[in-house]
């Protein structure tokens, strides 16, 4: 029988927010590169944008603060918003309005950034994630939360 992990608990103020692209940021909250998952708090900036990507697993969000939208798609999602995307859902995340925004993700596998035609340009995987937290920590001097490696 498979040990039960351990519970874990993270205050986020403790976990600096780490650059993923110009005016976009995420705090890891637990990163399981052996699953292929993580969830995270990402940050954007006013007029701010995810590039346009495709997940391989499904995702769940809840906006904790301002509102974003993704181009494909007739809806916002706004403070308090719940939202689940199923496994190969493709979009592009964008923040209007004057206000930064900030949503909780948990996703179930990996995300591939593609281009107009579809075709994949990168990949950002749990494994990814561990490895800009970690080079961003010690860049910065910050000691990792190490606890967050399920």
């Amino acid at each position: 029988m498979p040990a039960i992990p351990a519970d874990i608990h993270v205050d986020p103020e403790t976990i600096p927010w780490v650059p993923q692209a110009e005016g976009v940021w995420f705090k890891p909250l637990r990163i399981a590169p052996g699953a292929g998952t993580w969830t995270n708090l990402l940050r954007v900036s006013p007029a701010g944008m995810v590039n346009r990507h495709r997940h391989v697993g499904d995702v769940e969000a809840w906006v904790l603060r301002g509102s974003w939208r993704y181009v494909e798609h007739g809806w916002v999602a706004r403070a308090g918003s719940y939202v689940y995307e199923p496994a190969g859902d493709v979009h592009t995340l964008v923040v209007e309005g004057g206000e930064e925004m900030v949503t909780l993700f948990r996703l179930g596998g990996p995300m591939e950034y593609v281009d107009d035609a579809g075709t994949t340009v990168a990949v950002e995987t749990a494994a990814t994630k561990r490895d800009r937290y970690l080079d961003y920590c010690a860049a910065h001097g910050v000691e990792p939360r190490r606890e967050i490696f399920a």
